[in-house]
């Protein structure tokens, strides 16, 4: 990595990374009227235990890393690719502190305090420094849902607290509008200037989709071809069938394993299938009691240039898939 295209350098002293010492349960903060039934949150479990931090408040610390349960988490998040990703800090068992030291193709380029090294915010990966080559252990993938959601699917999440003035929640609601993934998305200045003027571009750099990566294959789906199916896909990627869809609350794209091809009925917040299994609130279930353990690949909901930037072979889903006999392009 050039890490003499780093722009920005100065952002490391304008954003505040959120190192957590306090939790509250997502239910005090509904009664507290602190969130809203429609507030998004980025929620995730750390050692089976559900945790939950505001997607627009993220857009100001970018990095939010802590423990639950003496078990160390990190979760990045770049408000104007859309990205993020839930990661261990911790190297050689010394837990590192993470703060935003710039952009880099167009995203934000991570270092930590200790050894001052330099670390890609989505794959973890060490690229430059005391540590380069070294990979943070990603933990999960997380999930876009709405309070409302939160508390019928997780009753004992909890919330990391942050502390913010009033300018800086004005800057959070400020970038979230204009990085809108519904819209075009903006550049500040910097962050356009760090894209390589040789990027991919079998699409539009600020087109939005869903990139999954599983061993060495990597893959987009944009946001648009999901959309033109019905809100979802089926695909295979590495040899696992994969079950893409859009979100009916949040309108964010997910992916799961699903062995089972059908046609999805989207009702409500629920997608149902023919055997009676549902998906609500990213979970799946046979029924209200019997929830259904399922897995997930690494992915990531964010602009095409941010993914291609990362996965510069990755392949593109160009057309619909109505079943895993059809494995795209």
């Amino acid at each position: 990595m050039d890490i003499e295209r780093l722009k920005n350098k100065q952002l490391g002293s304008v954003f505040k990374p959120l190192y957590v010492n306090e939790y509250i349960n997502v239910k005090d903060l509904y009664k507290g009227k602190s969130l809203e039934e429609d507030t998004e949150l980025i929620v995730f479990e750390v050692d089976s235990r559900p945790l939950a931090f505001s997607k627009h408040r993220m857009a100001f610390h970018h990095i939010a890393q802590g423990y639950v349960n003496e078990s160390p988490y990190m979760l990045t998040f770049c408000v104007i690719c859309n990205s993020g990703m839930i990661m261990n800090p911790v190297v050689n068992k010394k837990m590192l502190h993470f703060y935003i030291a710039g952009a880099y193709n167009g995203m934000l380029l991570m270092a930590d305090r200790e050894t001052e090294s330099y670390w890609d915010h989505i794959t973890g990966e060490c690229v430059s420094g005391k540590h380069k080559g070294h990979q943070l252990e990603i933990l999960a993938s997380h999930q876009i849902l709405r309070l409302k959601e939160v508390l019928e699917q997780y009753p004992s999440c909890l919330y990391g607290k942050e502390k913010m003035n009033f300018f800086q929640k004005m800057f959070a609601k400020f970038a979230n509008w204009k990085a809108n993934t519904n819209g075009k998305g903006f550049l500040p200045p910097g962050f356009k200037d760090s894209i390589p003027t040789t990027i991919d571009d079998r699409l539009t750099k600020m087109e939005m989709g869903l990139g999954i990566w599983v061993g060495n294959e990597s893959k987009f789906y944009p946001l648009k071809v999901v959309k033109e199916n019905g809100n979802y896909l089926y695909d295979n990627l590495n040899d696992k069938n994969l079950f893409i869809y859009i979100s009916p609350t949040t309108f964010t794209p997910s992916a799961i394993y699903l062995k089972e091809t059908d046609n999805p009925l989207f009702s409500g917040d629920k997608i149902t299938f023919s055997n009676g299994n549902y998906i609500a609130g990213g979970n799946l279930y046979a029924s209200e009691e019997t929830k259904i353990a399922i897995d997930k690949p690494n992915q990531i909901f964010l602009r095409w240039y941010g993914f291609v930037s990362t996965f510069p072979n990755c392949k593109i889903m160009t057309h619909a898939n109505k079943g895993y006999e059809d494995h795209g392009s």
